[in-house]
């Protein structure tokens, strides 16, 4: 007989992460094993040569060797320890390590990210539309930068030497509305949302003048000076959106979509705490399957109860005939078809698919109708042996959770 439903405190029906035992560890940078964990967890992306140099155990160097320059592997200290800062950053922002460890670079002891990594979280988050940009052409400018020259001995620093270059003055604005606002089909640019009067959020201009004058332009190797400018520009436009109207959303602060739906509700005790209803977050939780098999025991249970009316028509059915309305015998019953029952196989294969208690009650209704005693024998010793096994797993899940005064 089922026990009455009452609330429990919400430390005993927490939900542990999926894979975790109660004899497992996990990352803590507070514990000693949780600590060890996470330094072989850096430890082994170090030896991966699929994450950036600054996480690799090793790293090329050119060395000049008489005459010749020539790329050497030299060990690289800081791998473990950049490791660990993208686990902790991992954790905060709630991402994969692999994700910090490829959108972040490690700028003057700062992990930065990436331009694409800060606009993909804006566009996920769904607090805004999808960021737009909105490039100008002002024509051409002069501009100037300062580069560093030879090194002067006395001053005891590099004398900087100023330069000028000739370039079309682009000017780049991320911008997008909230989502709660319907963006018009019609508007496609800025200057179009501006004349309807929508509540534009935008950046802080991005031009090609700033880019010179910061010292972006003038880089070794730097795709401002070539047509992946425009690019560019977006990347750097949304890093400052991101900075400014959505700082939270990149340092791993905003509610994503499944956070907020994953909520349940819980009541406050008169000694502080917090309870829950059991059997609410069991509902709330049960898969469709298992809510249709539980839908059709409940049908079947209310029309197997006896109604006195249909007791004697049961009975004249037994006989081969049915009784009218009136009294009179009608003509000899029909039997009501019967949908067969499921093959051994087929019940075998749904017991094994079951994922929790519910979905397993379920496939073991079914072998009530299987007519074969020793296939009946079978399918009970499978059940049996997965009941087991869901015992134990919650008995693991309830000797892990906290215990409450």
């Amino acid at each position: 007989m089922n026990a009455p439903n009452q609330s429990r405190p919400l430390a005993e029906v927490a939900q542990k992460p999926h894979g975790l035992g109660a004899t497992d560890v996990s990352v803590d940078m507070f514990s000693a094993q949780g600590f060890a964990l996470a330094q072989r967890i850096a430890t082994a992306f170090a030896s991966s040569n699929a994450v950036p140099a600054q996480f690799r155990s090793t790293i090329i160097k050119r060395e000049r060797r008489g005459e010749d320059y020539v790329d050497v592997e030299v060990p690289n200290p800081s791998a473990v320890g950049n490791g660990l800062v993208a686990l902790e950053v991992a954790q905060a922002v709630r991402m994969s390590v692999t994700a910090v460890m490829q959108n972040a670079d490690v700028i003057e002891g700062k992990l930065r990210w990436s331009g694409k990594f800060v606009i993909a979280a804006i566009n996920a988050s769904g607090r805004f539309h999808p960021l737009r940009f909105d490039i100008v052409n002002k024509g051409m400018i002069k501009a100037t930068y300062k580069e560093k020259g030879a090194y002067n001995k006395q001053q005891r620093r590099y004398d900087m030497t100023e330069h000028e270059v000739e370039i079309e003055n682009l000017v780049c604005v991320a911008w997008t509305i909230p989502r709660s606002i319907a963006l018009p089909a019609n508007v496609q640019t800025l200057a179009q949302a501006r004349n309807v009067q929508l509540p534009i959020i935008e950046s802080a201009p991005v031009s090609m003048k700033m880019a010179v004058e910061e010292g972006w332009y003038a880089k070794p190797g730097s795709k401002w000076q070539t047509e992946m400018k425009y690019l560019m520009l977006q990347y750097r436009a949304g890093s400052f959106f991101g900075n400014i109207h959505a700082p939270d959303i990149v340092m791993g602060m905003g509610h994503t979509t499944e956070e907020a739906v994953d909520t349940i509700d819980v009541t406050q005790q008169p000694d502080g705490s917090y309870a829950v209803d059991v059997e609410s977050l069991r509902r709330s939780n049960i898969s469709p399957a298992a809510q249709r098999a539980e839908q059709a025991q409940q049908t079947a249970a209310s029309t197997e109860q006896p109604d006195p009316a249909s007791e004697v028509h049961q009975q004249g059915a037994e006989h081969g005939e049915t009784t009218s309305p009136d009294g009179q015998s009608a003509a000899p019953a029909q039997t009501v078809a019967k949908s067969e029952p499921l093959p051994e196989a087929k019940i075998a294969e749904r017991l094994n698919a079951a994922s929790n208690s519910d979905e397993l009650n379920a496939a073991i209704a079914l072998i009530a109708d299987v007519p074969d005693p020793d296939a009946e024998e079978r399918l009970t010793a499978i059940a049996v042996s997965l009941r087991q096994k869901f015992e134990r797993t919650a008995r693991r899940a309830r000797g892990a959770a906290p215990s409450v005064e």
